[in-house]
């Protein structure tokens, strides 16, 4: 899947970035762990995944429920199973991820009213439902029109 992973805790987990004025001692380049494996390349409902390490983003499920602008083209029709927005496909099958843990920071929780939410109420969603449960939340990158979209296109059978 191209993401970063550990045998220790698998790719479920955030990168970030320090910038800092101090020595710091380098530690070892992070070695292959996929050996032959092909899980994430099999299981990619778009083949986006077009060889070990390489993805055609312009071919993912994330790139197209959160980054695109315009329309999903029409021949990813019936290929996003039911990802409204991003993907984890491709993690949630990895082997290195049995060994990762639920996080325990609070602020990554879903809203409440998200866990109560029906396929009516998700087609039927308002921006001031939209704006409420997904304050503070990543879901606000592809905006109430495009989270709109998604769930239109996913319900769409032209």
């Amino acid at each position: 899947h191209s993401n970063l992973l550990t045998q220790q805790v698998g790719s479920f987990y955030f990168i970030a970035e320090l910038i800092v004025d101090l020595e710091l001692e380098y530690d070892t380049p992070v070695t292959d762990h996929c050996g032959s494996c092909t899980a994430c390349i099999d299981a990619c409902p778009t083949q986006a995944i077009i060889q070990p390490y390489v993805v055609d983003g312009s071919k993912c499920i994330s790139y197209l429920t959160i980054e695109l602008r315009d329309e999903i083209p029409a021949s990813f029709r019936g290929k996003m199973d039911d990802w409204a927005f991003g993907c984890d496909v491709c993690q949630d099958v990895c082997p290195w991820n049995r060994f990762s843990k639920p996080h325990s920071e609070p602020l990554f929780n879903p809203h409440p009213d998200l866990l109560g939410m029906s396929k009516k109420d998700w087609e039927e969603i308002t921006e001031e439902v939209f704006q409420k449960v997904f304050k503070g939340s990543a879901v606000k990158r592809t905006k109430f029109k495009g989270l709109k979209r998604n769930i239109s296109f996913l319900n769409s059978s032209d």
